[in-house]
């Protein structure tokens, strides 16, 4: 990092202390990713919707791959959500291919990228199209009392977890977050393109979010609303105002993980995102550190929105495949990180 730009926080966890170590994601079939995608091909049109699998590479590289295949651009490729590179992945794109063209043929392209199945589609893929993702991670050398994680995996099942944005988002030792400190704030490089581009912004954006929930989590109110929130209905994005409904109300619905409490990605004020005065506040304290990327983002013409501080955990179960090897399945909304579920139980030394 440079001398001024500030690290990746590491906010507090919800569900108390640690309880130990394990390895995770210790070989690419350890971590599997299954992309929700929430609808079918539509079975005409000018694109092709895509299930492929990969192993071992990145959505970008997957995209290029399958396009120098089947002889189209890689940038008009599209995908619904970028999928971690260490890791067996389960995800949908989108390639244009004329009316009338034959199907290109279903099976490996090569030992690291399959093509599972395609069928015409009338609409390329957008970022966030999925809702969701399924995923399979084996915890090996777990050295924590059984009793305890299973506990924590109880109350995780029942609460949820903070929604932090994981260290993939910030590259590696914060390298993604210096870069658009380095931009944004010094002036002193610029994006390497328009992908580019949009990863800084992610990634300013990602850390001035986690700076208010690691606030909220110290304060333990992160899963609990006050007057002044902005909420957020589960799954479904829409957003209103704490102050709209009675207290009672607001708590039986959140106890209940319908709606959440929500916190900053900061951008140019809009009208969809109201937020009462005293809220703002305490977000521009939790995150005063970064107050010269919080006016850049504005600057840059970036919209303002809201992100819900609790993720739920769906259909979480696991087992214990041997004494020192536990095996998590569960299911998350789109834009949740897995590794922010590992952390509730065993810390970042569990991080991929």
């Amino acid at each position: 990092m440079s001398a001024l730009a500030p690290a990746p926080l590491a906010g507090p966890t919800a569900w108390g202390e640690v309880l130990g170590h394990a390895r995770v994601a210790a070989e690419p079939a350890d971590f599997l990713v299954d992309e929700q995608l929430g609808f079918g091909a539509s079975q005409d049109g000018p694109h092709l919707l895509v299930q492929i699998q990969k192993t071992e590479l990145s959505t970008a590289e997957a995209s290029q791959q399958l396009a120098a295949a089947w002889g189209v651009a890689a940038r008009d490729i599209g995908h619904a959500g970028r999928k971690d590179r260490q890791a067996v992945t389960r995800q949908w794109l989108s390639v244009p291919w004329p009316d009338g063209k034959a199907l290109p043929p279903a099976g490996a392209i090569n030992p690291q990228l399959q093509v599972l199945g395609r069928a015409r589609h009338r609409r390329k893929l957008r970022v966030g199209a999925h809702t969701g993702n399924r995923f399979r991670l084996v915890l090996r050398d777990v050295n924590a009392p059984r009793a305890a994680l299973n506990a924590r995996l109880q109350a995780i099942a029942m609460g949820g977890v903070p929604n932090y944005f994981g260290p993939q988002r910030f590259g590696r030792n914060g390298s993604n977050l210096e870069r658009a400190w380095a931009w944004l704030v010094e002036a002193r490089i610029r994006p390497r393109g328009r992908t580019d581009r949009g990863m800084l912004l992610s990634t300013a954006r990602s850390e001035c979010f986690n700076r208010v929930l690691a606030e909220r989590v110290a304060a333990n109110d992160w899963n609990r609303p006050g007057t002044d929130d902005v909420m957020m209905l589960d799954g479904r994005g829409s957003i209103f105002l704490a102050a709209t409904e009675s207290p009672a109300r607001l708590r039986q619905r959140a106890a209940g993980l319908s709606i959440h409490p929500t916190g900053p990605l900061p951008g140019r004020p809009g009208s969809k995102a109201p937020v009462p005065h005293a809220l703002a506040a305490r977000e521009a304290g939790a995150s005063a550190e970064l107050a010269a990327l919080t006016a850049a983002l504005d600057e840059q013409g970036v919209e303002a929105g809201r992100r819900a501080l609790r993720m739920t955990v769906g259909a979480l179960g696991w087992h214990w495949r041997a004494a020192d090897v536990l095996v998590l399945e569960f299911t998350l909304p789109s834009g949740g990180f897995a590794t922010t579920v590992v952390r509730e139980l065993l810390g970042d030394s569990a991080a991929q």
